[in-house]
């Protein structure tokens, strides 16, 4: 009978027992890094198809996602994994706010807030930030860009292969060499499905600009503002997250890819030697995906080609001080009427501004610059941003990475209130929409929502009565009575 020093010193030389264990862990560790990777495609040459490429390696987990997705199969035939972070996408037209569904929304929004991390040292002494706002311009869609993860995966690969060479080299085995193949080319035939793609930009192309806002919403400081163009993606409909159509034959190669995977799993069981080279193969491709999956990565590498806003790339705003006025009073029509040549500018067609009538009125000066030397009305003079190198050096300000052709420039501004000022005389209905989001409104009745008069004669006795009704409701359930 054999020791269990004997039995130990047998299972680390040729642990082939746990070999067939380790695949059945980390399946959703591979759907992450499949997630990551899908999006670029490939031409077939002489034919219009074009066929998805994702360099994820074969490892522990794809066995274990193999089998998880014949649930899919049976289910709503959904391969990208559910969005990772509570958020809401915000239409600036109107305020409606939609939440998000989309993997691909949520992983930008949280690759954004690990990028840009802004609290101050805590040992600094300076206010900490309330909220931050980043306005973006998102350019045409065109195809995601390669980046060191997508080209690690192939280094990945052909490590991988070269470890699977060995044994046939040295010991005239080809059994972990077959393994190794036959578990890349089931990796490349999964990744291969266009239905990766479909979920992951399950959207629309505007055909006209659109104002939006991603943000994780009330008690959250991040907030991207995004200031979309024609052909770039329409967010609002990505949000959903939910594909037009599934692929009619996906059902049954998920049921075919599944079952050869069962069969590489048999396949592996049956090594007994040398099987520290099929551990070996699998670790390399296991910390691959965990890397894949877990690291953050610029936007255009996921299609966003997005550009800092020129004229207000960063709103900050930081807890502090601050004088409020006497009073809330306004003079609606002075206002206006400060806004006369705005009005009449706005009010130009398209043939007056092409043949440059007399009737044409020129843009204000002060659009432009907004400069009150040039006629901008006082409440709408923004607060002059300073370059992050000097915010560095008056509050010790951590740099963020953004993409910019020069140096970064803040607003600072006091309060989440102030922010969304500021936001506002940017990116006109941007700061509004917002005022919902972090300040919600409570029991208040609003008649541009309310559509049919019927509804809103009722709203509004049910609004002005309502602390009436309140009390009597509750002296109604009173016990006393």
């Amino acid at each position: 009978m054999a020791s269990t020093a004997d039995e130990l010193r047998q299972q680390f030389s040729w642990p082939s027992d746990i070999l067939s264990l380790l695949l059945l862990i980390g399946g959703d560790i591979v759907q992450t890094a499949i997630a990551q990777q899908t999006g670029f495609t490939i031409r077939v040459p002489g034919s219009k198809i074009f066929v998805p490429v994702a360099p994820v390696c074969f490892s522990f987990g794809w066995v274990a996602y193999g089998f998880s997705s014949l649930l899919a199969a049976v289910g709503e035939m959904r391969l990208m994994p559910k969005n990772e972070i509570s958020s809401v996408l915000v239409n600036c037209s109107n305020g409606f706010a939609r939440e998000v569904q989309s993997w691909a929304l949520g992983r930008l929004l949280r690759d954004h807030e690990i990028r840009c991390r802004h609290e101050f040292s805590p040992d600094d002494g300076a206010p900490h930030t309330s909220i931050r706002i980043d306005i973006f311009e998102v350019g045409p869609v065109s195809r995601p860009d390669l980046d060191f993860v997508w080209w690690l995966g192939w280094a990945t690969l052909l490590v991988q292969l070269g470890i699977a060479i060995i044994p046939l080299a040295l010991y005239n085995d080809w059994g972990v060499l077959l393994v190794a193949l036959g578990g890349n080319v089931l990796v490349a035939l999964t990744c291969a499905s266009p239905q990766w793609n479909e979920e992951k930009w399950a959207g629309r192309r505007l055909e006209k600009e659109k104002v939006t806002c991603l943000t994780r919403g009330n008690g959250h400081s991040h907030v991207m503002v995004f200031i979309s163009s024609k052909g770039s993606w329409d967010l609002e409909s990505l949000a959903t997250g939910i594909a037009a159509s599934q692929r009619v034959g996906i059902r049954w190669i998920t049921v075919i890819l599944a079952m050869l995977w069962s069969l590489l799993l048999i396949s592996v069981s049956g090594l007994k030697e040398r099987t520290w080279f099929m551990i070996g193969i699998g670790a390399i491709g296991m910390l691959q995906n965990i890397y894949a999956a877990g690291t953050t990565r610029q936007p255009e590498t996921s299609d966003f080609h997005l550009t800092p806003f020129a004229r207000a790339q960063i709103i900050v705003g930081r807890r502090g001080p601050f004088v409020d006025e006497t009073d809330a009073n306004v003079d609606l029509e002075e206002d206006c009427q400060n806004l006369s040549d705005l009005s009449a500018w706005v009010s130009n067609n398209a043939a007056q501004e092409k043949q440059n009538t007399a009737t044409s009125h020129p843009m204000p000066k002060w659009l432009a610059s907004m400069s009150k030397v040039d006629g901008l009305p006082s409440w709408l003079e923004p607060i002059k941003p300073i370059s992050i190198e000097r915010a560095q050096t008056l509050s010790k300000w951590k740099k963020p990475s953004v993409a910019s052709t020069r140096a970064p420039e803040m607003i600072y501004a006091i309060g989440v209130h102030g922010a969304l000022i500021e936001l506002e005389k940017w990116v006109p209905t941007a700061g509004l929409s917002l005022v919902n989001i972090f300040f919600p409104g409570g029991l208040e009745y609003s008649e541009q929502n309310t559509r049919n008069n019927i509804h809103k004669k009722f709203w509004k006795r049910a609004y002005h009565t309502l602390d009436l009704r309140k009390k009597a409701e509750e002296k109604r359930r009173s016990p006393e009575l």
